[in-house]
């Protein structure tokens, strides 16, 4: 018997309904799957079937241990199951993923007449989320039933981050905004909740303003907060502000945790400051394999191939688990830096088996992209056809690109055409697929699928650019002309292009 079984009681003629109890919580905290059979012989034996508390006790180690279906069993047992019962049974398979089952278990619950409360409704709520958008009309049916609990006194501060956590992940950021105007308690995990739910979004500039309000209102920042914050500044670029945060995060003595420096070590590395990242990670000298991918990824977008290569070697003979992620960092590094033999070198660790990391697209798409970046796009092509998924939207974007670059016309047009078919719904993809015909003067394709894009009501995109300026941030679009300073602005452009012609002229 391993160490683990071995505190727990073994079974003996002194069992009753107070040591199966306890024993049962004590299984359950150590997820002891070799104890759920024993346990429930113990239980019919002492003929306490029926006993609402011990079977639910025994299903809930049945779902601890992932055993869910021996759970459910369990359950379907029960003569009158209670709201209790209920309720851990649909949570439990809520917290182990499984969410539709859990969804129907809450189904099942409200149909036979059972009515939940507010820790159902959370680990309903948890299944939404879980889900997805497609779960959304449901969490909205249980966001109403929170509702009505609402008007017989105080909901749980549990229950209302559950129907933000519910918003949130499902995609409807407003809905979660309204959700957090009006919440009687915001604890820190709502606050962290409605921030992650911004930042996910693509609205970091948001997430740092919550995070300002929150520390107004004199609440405490944990590190998870500070994580949010920190990913924020690096989404934007906004070095000078992810330093203070730096500051507050040793200040807090909040540099210790993982969590945060991986995001300290990623920000340094958006805003372009390698080394600073380098130094997050040699202080941390840790072996999280998060940790030590992020800073392959940052050696390998700054060009510092060998760096990244060489940290990815280290991993493994430090014998740190090397991940699909970190895999992919390694070949975006070669392709980045054009190591096509070190490249098929790493691919190949994965394909033939000798690693034991799935393969995905992306893995493929990378491996394309460094053909593409070489210039071997015959061989690009070929690769990306006899893919074993369905063809890499990321494989097909590097043929075009680099085709476009090295002016073969058959190949951008087969690539766009591909792209096309694939993602209709990226408007870029059309106007690749009409600026590569209009490269080659074939005027009468062009108009027709400009004509598509014109009936699809497919828009270009503007580019977008923006620079942090002293204590604030400009953002300029492509042809917006709304700039408050876009005169002087546009002098400065005109006398630099003239010292330009002087310099040239004067070579």
């Amino acid at each position: 018997m391993s160490r683990t079984c071995a505190s727990l009681p073994s079974p003996s003629p002194a069992w009753d309904a107070t040591s199966l109890a306890g024993a049962l919580k004590a299984a359950a905290v150590r997820r002891s799957a070799p104890h759920v059979g024993p346990l429930h012989a113990v239980l019919v034996k002492l003929g306490l079937s029926a006993s609402a508390i011990l079977a639910t006790s025994l299903g809930h180690l049945a779902l601890r241990c992932g055993l869910p279906r021996y759970a459910r069993d369990l359950f379907d047992e029960m003569p009158r199951p209670d709201v209790v019962s209920w309720t851990s049974l649909l949570t439990g398979h809520a917290h182990q993923g499984l969410h539709r089952e859990s969804l129907a278990l809450l189904r099942r619950m409200v149909g036979s007449g059972v009515e939940p409360n507010g820790y159902s409704l959370s680990g309903g709520l948890l299944a939404c989320a879980g889900f997805g958008q497609d779960a959304l009309a449901l969490g909205k049916e249980i966001h109403a039933r929170v509702l009505k609990m609402s008007l017989h006194g105080p909901v749980d501060p549990v229950v209302e981050n559950g129907v933000l956590d519910m918003y949130s992940r499902c995609g409807s950021i407003e809905y979660a905004c309204r959700v957090f105007r009006v919440m009687q308690v915001r604890n820190i995990v709502a606050w962290n909740s409605m921030m992650a739910a911004l930042l996910g979004s693509g609205q970091p500039e948001e997430a740092l303003r919550l995070f300002v309000s929150m520390v107004s209102c004199g609440i405490g920042v944990d590190g998870f907060s500070f994580s949010i914050v920190v990913d924020a500044c690096g989404e934007l670029a906004l070095l000078k502000q992810g330093m203070q945060v730096h500051a507050r995060v040793v200040g807090g003595g909040f540099e210790a945790d993982v969590i945060v420096r991986n995001s300290l070590l990623n920000m340094y590395a958006k805003c372009g400051c390698v080394d600073s990242a380098e130094l997050v990670f040699k202080v941390a000298s840790s072996r999280d394999a998060v940790l030590w991918t992020t800073m392959i990824s940052a050696y390998g977008k700054f060009g510092l191939v060998q760096d990244a290569v060489s940290l990815f070697d280290r991993m493994a003979e430090l014998g740190i688990k090397q991940d699909g992620i970190a895999y992919l960092a390694v070949l975006s590094a070669c392709s980045h830096g054009g190591l096509v033999r070190e490249g098929w070198h790493y691919f190949s660790l994965m394909s033939d088996g000798q690693s034991s990391v799935k393969m995905h697209p992306e893995h493929y798409g990378c491996m394309a992209d460094l053909l593409c970046r070489r210039g071997y796009l015959e061989d690009a092509l070929e690769f990306i056809e006899n893919m074993p998924f369905v063809s890499s939207i990321a494989a097909w974007s590097a043929l075009l690109n680099s085709s476009r670059i090295h002016g073969n016309a058959k190949l951008s047009q087969l690539a766009a055409s591909r792209l096309l078919k694939l993602d209709p719904e990226n408007h870029s993809n059309w106007v690749a697929l009409s600026s590569v015909h209009a490269s080659e003067n074939d005027w009468h394709e062009t108009w027709t699928i400009r004509e598509s894009m014109s009936r699809e009501c497919v828009k270009k995109e503007p580019g977008c650019s923006w620079v942090e300026l002293y204590d604030g941030v400009h953002i300029f679009l492509m042809a917006d002309q709304s700039h408050p300073e876009l005169f002087g602005i546009l002098k400065t452009l005109d006398s630099l292009e003239d010292i330009s012609v002087m310099s040239f002229q004067g070579t």
